[in-house]
């Protein structure tokens, strides 16, 4: 793995709450075994190490336990919406899943598997160690605040 200079590309995913849960959970327990992420760093961490045979098994079996329970696919509410910069490579990843599931007749799209592969994702202590790797091999962007822009007020021009 190396560092790569082409401008990352802001994706949004929506979660259920079953979603956020594991993904805070994650988050907590990957911290707390050493590993300095944030939400976003899970996710892409994520993204980049489940191979797409991975991630292809991963929503196919999320498919045919929706598909069993029957009805809507989830009973709740989109609960939240990260996001986070992945590179193209890996938006491109996703893509060649979706294309993969579709050729089966599974209607998905980038979200879903994110779902699912967080779904099944290994426990933390299971890949604390890749988590780390990751960090070193692509390492977080500090956060920037773009400056607030000013308003010029113009002068008052004063009466008539």
């Amino acid at each position: 793995m190396s560092l790569e200079p082409a401008t990352p590309i802001k994706v949004s995913f929506s979660f259920y709450p079953t979603d956020m849960l594991a993904l805070n959970q994650q988050t907590v327990e990957l911290r707390r075994l050493g590993a300095a992420v944030r939400r976003g760093t899970v996710l892409r961490a994520l993204i980049e190490l489940t191979s797409e045979t991975e991630m292809f098994a991963a929503t196919v079996l999320l498919h045919r336990d929706y598909v069993a329970r029957g009805g809507p696919r989830e009973a709740d509410n989109v609960a939240g919406i990260p996001t986070v910069d992945l590179p193209a490579r890996l938006i491109g990843k996703q893509d060649r899943v979706v294309t993969e599931l579709a050729a089966k007749d599974i209607s998905a799209n980038r979200a879903y598997i994110v779902r699912a592969i967080l779904r099944s994702a290994p426990k933390p202590d299971a890949w604390v160690a890749a988590v780390k790797r990751f960090l070193e091999d692509f390492p977080r962007r500090p956060r920037t605040v773009a400056p607030k822009a000013t308003v010029k007020t113009p002068k008052h021009a004063g009466g008539r």
